[in-house]
């Protein structure tokens, strides 16, 4: 005895309305990456440690300006050929020359990277949340 086979009802196809603006960048893609996310989050990473290693940089660069190095002396050479306390003194304002530059480079530097780290972190915290 043969059997004849049913076929199978076709379903309508379902219309969706298309998400909102707000709605589209708040809902996470599922199976992708959130680009922006990652490109705000990935910007606030370097900038903390641009602002971090600027700190550490700042704080040896006052100890060397409070504190210059002095000038080398080699404490077994001849009288003849021991250098003259002028040059010595020269190097050693040198020193501390270099030393408040370096404390100004590196303040600028945190002055620029801390407004930088703040917006974009803000600009993350408002997507997450």
């Amino acid at each position: 005895m043969a059997t004849a086979k049913k076929a199978p009802a076709k379903k309508a196809p379902v219309k969706r309305a298309a998400p909102t603006k707000a709605v589209a960048e708040k809902a996470p893609i599922q199976g992708g990456v959130d680009w922006k996310s990652l490109y705000l989050y990935a910007v606030c990473l370097v900038t903390l440690f641009v602002v971090l290693f600027s700190t550490f940089s700042l704080v040896r660069a006052i100890i060397d300006a409070l504190f210059p190095d002095p000038g080398y002396i080699d404490l077994y050479a001849k009288e003849e050929n021991r250098p003259d306390p002028l040059l010595l003194q020269q190097q050693e304002d040198n020193n501390q020359r270099q030393a408040l530059k370096n404390i100004f480079s590196t303040f600028l530097t945190i002055l620029i990277a801390t407004p930088v780290y703040l917006y974009h972190w803000r600009q993350a915290r408002k997507i997450s949340s």
